[in-house]
């Protein structure tokens, strides 16, 4: 009988990205309920940061496997950025759990995150390449410093 392993079975980005969602949505709920005993809050922690850590996990093994293609179809769905939201969501869980160290209601700690995820998301969606595409600095026009030789 032959013995399946787990290296001959390809495992997904997502499906990567998945289970460390789990993970970390259970430890910083827990963590958060642990600490400040309001499980609201803490299912809103964990949710923030699992779901950034979902988009942000596959994001970065598709951006680091060097054949990995992205569709060519320019849609409305499209131009949503996974690594941008990944990176402020999971930021954002952890803003809120941070804030709620200095004030005793939610709604601000809250508010805060939700306004700073936003903005972060504004920005890294226009800095950071998507997945599959290749970065400023691989395009041939980028700066050399072979130019400061002449």
């Amino acid at each position: 009988m032959a013995e399946s392993t787990m290296d001959e079975s390809v495992i997904s980005p997502g499906f990567v990205g998945g289970a460390a969602a789990v993970l970390t949505f259970g430890m910083l709920a827990y963590v958060t309920v642990l600490l400040f005993e309001q499980i609201a809050v803490g299912v809103l922690v964990g949710a923030l940061s699992g779901v950034g850590i979902f988009y942000t996990v596959p994001y970065t093994i598709r951006r680091a496997d060097e054949n990995y293609v992205r569709d060519g179809h320019e849609n409305l769905a499209r131009s949503f950025h996974p690594g941008a939201a990944g990176y402020a969501l999971s930021g954002a869980g952890i803003v809120v759990l941070a804030l709620l160290f200095v004030f005793e209601s939610a709604v601000v700690p809250v508010a805060v995150a939700l306004a700073l995820a936003m903005a972060e998301y504004v920005i890294l969606s226009r800095v950071l390449p998507r997945a599959g595409e290749s970065s400023v600095e691989d395009h041939e026009d980028a700066w050399s410093s072979d130019a400061w030789d002449e």
